[in-house]
């Protein structure tokens, strides 16, 4: 068989004629070797990588050498001492590492067959390292099938290694005389790769759940609930770094004890015992090592495999957090500054000073001032400028809400506290607002009997649920605003002199909007330009008249009044220009000059105007009603009126 080889090789590289009894591998190979230009009759390799390229090689390809190593050694052992070598290469023909007895050996190196040598196709012509590479299969190659006279004096047998994507990534091979050729010798080669490959999808398949594990590890912490899985037994199994932070416990403290032995609660007690899903129940958690009580939102679901409950997942989040979720998607936040708040009056000015000053420590304020001016707004400037800026800012009315329901909006009540409670109870404002600031809004209106709870919470700082028993710890600020002088009250006997002085810290008087008429021209542009934008419009033009009028008035809604009128004449203007038209009845004509002598009037238009005083007065300023009064028109009314310049 060998001289036929022998013979179909040399007719083929003196000729190019291929036999037409050769094995199609072989045919393919020799015709791709010929167009690689390879030198048949070449007796050595003729390209080896070495120093930084090989070790370079030998780095990239570590994990399949260390995979491959234990494996080539045990086939070894099966032809040691017969003359045979065992190499592992790349997916490009280097060779990355041979194992042979020593004269084998000797005789590799005469011919480059080497780690770091290359034996593709391309540089060696047919080879089992090279044809296996392009070929995709196992091959063995006998003697003179080989392309050049390097290795037509061995037998070689190889097959590529494949990656989980049937990528190659390399190949073994196997080496020896071309004497002891057998076909037992493939088969050996084709085992010791499966089993490389298995090993190989094995240690991708480990890599592949340790990279998940921590994709599901890092994912559970940055979760703002904590995590408690549980096996059948009710061991814990693993737990996320929330929970721990909650519970003030290490990893160790929590894993691999009884929960119950971690954390006592009658709901999860019951839970482990039904097995019957939990959702949104807040409840007290007891840590056992400490006796310490927190209060969570607790869910808890149990784990199925087909079929049977294999555990439970328990998560808990913080009622404080809870609150904070709830506050911030119901609006219970402050959206308004200093820097909102607008004036340069000198008393206005300093009455923000104070606000500012109030701002800087925890002590409750009270703000007192007419209805309108701006409480509410100063309220949330001093808790946007205070270290609570982040926590919740609450608002009550207090006179706006009917007494018997007052109490439970403010303290919340327990389930079954009273027909239509609410299942699992109610926090109240008290609760919401823990960690931030609750203000009071008419604070005079407020009965006396919920001023004493009122008192109390502010005393203890502990609330307890109307038809309740668990005291509740909350740190909350207080601000409070009344429009009544509140040491009236107190002489009158409508509110308590004690809770007086607990809310009379910081008094803080807001001036009204007739004791800072400066501010008017000021606080009309600023409501102009933010309504202009609001509705899409341009920024009028304000007109002298307008501002002499509005400075004229006398304002007893304040600065909210203001507001309103400007924002009546923005839907109304219609030429980017306020002017007095666009302006109610009783603005204008209450702008109108008063005459500085009217005893110097002629008798009859003395009486004329006598007359239009006392319609107006008895109709209370209606001029419709006056008008009508007098058998006249509103506008003869408003010419007469300025004629008599009556205000």
């Amino acid at each position: 068989m060998k001289e036929q080889l022998a013979k179909m090789w040399e007719r083929f590289v003196m000729e190019g004629v291929l036999h037409e009894d050769m094995d199609p591998m072989i045919k393919r190979s020799w015709l791709r070797s010929k167009q690689f230009n390879v030198n048949p009759f070449q007796t050595i390799g003729i390209e080896k990588l070495s120093g930084r390229k090989l070790q370079t090689l030998l780095a990239e390809k570590k994990e399949l050498i260390q995979i491959s190593l234990p494996l080539m050694n045990t086939l070894y052992s099966l032809v040691k001492g017969s003359g045979f070598l065992v190499t592992l290469c790349n997916e490009n023909g280097y060779l990355l590492t041979v194992i042979g007895d020593p004269e084998p050996l000797k005789n590799a190196e005469r011919i480059q067959f080497v780690t770091g040598a290359n034996w593709s196709e391309e540089a060696m012509g047919t080879n089992a390292i090279g044809t296996a590479i392009l070929e995709m299969e196992p091959i063995q190659i006998f003697s003179y099938q080989h392309y050049t006279r390097a290795t037509q004096s061995w037998t070689c047998s190889a097959s590529p290694i494949f990656d989980s994507n049937n990528n190659i990534i390399g190949v073994l091979n196997i080496s020896g005389p071309f004497d002891k050729v057998h076909p037992h010798t493939l088969g050996m080669i084709v085992s010791t790769v499966k089993a490389i490959e298995f090993e190989l999808q094995l240690i991708e398949k480990t890599n592949r759940n340790e990279l998940m594990m921590s994709y599901l590890e890092e994912t559970t912490n940055t979760l703002s609930d904590g995590i408690i899985i549980i096996n059948e037994t009710g061991t814990v199994i693993k737990t996320n770094k929330i929970l721990r932070q909650i519970l003030n416990l290490s990893e160790k403290e929590i894993e691999g004890k009884r929960i119950s032995t971690v954390i006592e609660n009658k709901e999860m007690a019951s839970f482990l015992q039904t097995n019957q899903e939990v959702m949104d129940r807040e409840v007290k958690l007891q840590i056992c090592k400490n006796q310490n009580q927190i209060s969570v939102l607790f869910n808890a679901k149990p784990i199925q495999r087909q079929g049977m409950n294999i555990g439970s997942l328990i998560t808990v989040k913080e009622i404080k957090k809870v609150r904070q979720l709830v506050n911030h998607f119901s609006g219970n936040q402050a959206i308004v500054t200093f820097e909102d708040i607008i004036g340069k009056n000198e008393r206005f000015l300093q009455c923000l000073l104070e606000a500012k000053l109030a701002a800087k420590n925890e002590s409750t304020v009270l703000l007192m001032g007419e209805s309108g001016t701006g409480k509410d707004l100063m309220a949330q400037g001093i808790h946007n400028e205070s270290s609570r800026r982040k926590s919740p800012f609450i608002a009550i009315n207090c006179g706006g809400i009917p007494r018997d329901l007052l109490g439970s909006e403010l303290f919340g009540y327990a389930e079954g506290a009273f027909t239509g409670a609410r299942k699992g109870g109610h926090a109240g404002k008290f609760e919401l607002a823990d960690g931030g600031t609750l203000f009071l809004d008419e604070i005079g209106e407020m009965s006396l009997e919920m001023q004493v709870l009122l008192l109390r919470v502010l005393q203890t700082r502990e609330v307890v649920r109307i038809g309740g028993s668990r005291v509740v710890p909350v740190n909350v600020r207080i601000i409070a605003a009344t429009n009544k002088d509140l040491w009236k009250e107190v002489q009158k006997g409508s509110f308590r002199d004690d809770l007086f002085f607990r809310l009379n810290v910081m008094p803080i008087q807001m001036p009204s909007l007739r004791n800072r008429k400066d501010d008017i021209p000021l606080l009309v542009q600023h409501f102009s330009s933010q309504l202009a934008f609001r509705m899409q419009k341009k920024s009028p033009v304000i007109d002298d008249q307008v501002l002499h009028l509005l400075k004229a008035y006398n304002w007893p809604g304040n600065v909210r009044e203001l507001h309103n009128i400007i924002e009546r004449a923005m839907v109304k203007v219609y030429d980017d220009k306020l002017t007095i038209e666009l302006f109610p009845e009783e603005i204008a004509a209450y702008g109108i000059l008063k005459d500085e002598n009217p005893s110097q009037l002629p008798k009859k238009d003395e009486r004329k105007r006598q007359a239009l005083l006392e319609s107006i007065e008895k109709y209370n300023r209606n001029f419709s009603k006056a008008a009508a009064d007098l058998g006249i028109s509103r506008s003869t009314l408003y010419r007469q009126m300025k004629k008599y310049k009556i205000e």
